[in-house]
């Protein structure tokens, strides 16, 4: 089983369509459960937050997010900028078996920062094979984080920014990306396009412009 939190209307999931593979989404907004289930993707319309982990016990391969950017965008008030430190302390609370969800969030300038926290709780508890985690590139030192912590229970992991664009999204759309396993090594994938007319690959083949 693949597990997608703030699943939104399954961008994600589009793309696991393309490999062959399925998922099932957990998801708060009804336009994006509406539109998910309209394209044939499993949702449950919950609260991440408050959703158990216990039923994807032991069935659990992949767990793949977004969590909630609004905070950390530079489109907003950036509230979650000033909250990292405590994003950060739910994290490693998360990481040890402490929820302390609830009183970080009150603490927070926006309430929602903390929800980039979430996904500590799921990999705790549930261990999947592999885990992709994506957010606004302010988001990085927080991957790095979690980066950490994943190291040390025995994953390979790569995090970093990617430009959608040179993966043949036609849109320069940069993203901070996490992505971790415990049964293969794992790193930036090669890009497929480029911003300019002449740019090799490592064989020597020019690679298609954006």
């Amino acid at each position: 089983m693949i597990v997608d939190l703030f699943a939104g209307p399954r961008g994600w999931s589009e793309g696991l369509r393309l490999l062959g593979l399925t998922d099932i989404g957990l998801e708060l907004d009804t336009d994006a459960v509406r539109t998910a289930k309209a394209a044939g993707h499993a949702t449950i319309q919950c609260d991440v937050t408050q959703y158990p982990t216990r039923p994807f016990a032991s069935h659990i391969k992949g767990l793949k997010g977004s969590p909630v950017c609004t905070p950390f965008s530079a489109a907003g008030k950036q509230g979650g900028i000033v909250d990292l430190p405590l994003v950060y302390q739910g994290v490693h609370d998360l990481a040890h078996g402490r929820d302390t969800r609830a009183q970080l969030a009150g603490a927070c300038k926006d309430s929602k920062s903390v929800l980039a926290a979430e996904p500590m709780r799921w990999l705790y508890d549930l261990r999947p094979e592999w885990v992709c985690l994506e957010q606004v590139p302010a988001v990085l030192p927080l991957w790095q984080q979690y980066a950490g912590i994943l190291r040390g229970w025995g994953y390979s992991v790569w995090a970093g920014v990617l430009n959608a664009a040179d993966y043949g999204v036609p849109q320069t759309r940069k993203r901070a990306i996490f992505i971790a396993s415990r049964v293969r090594t794992v790193s930036a994938p090669a890009p497929r396009h480029t911003e300019h007319d002449r740019c090799d690959d490592l064989f020597g083949e020019s690679l298609p412009v954006w």
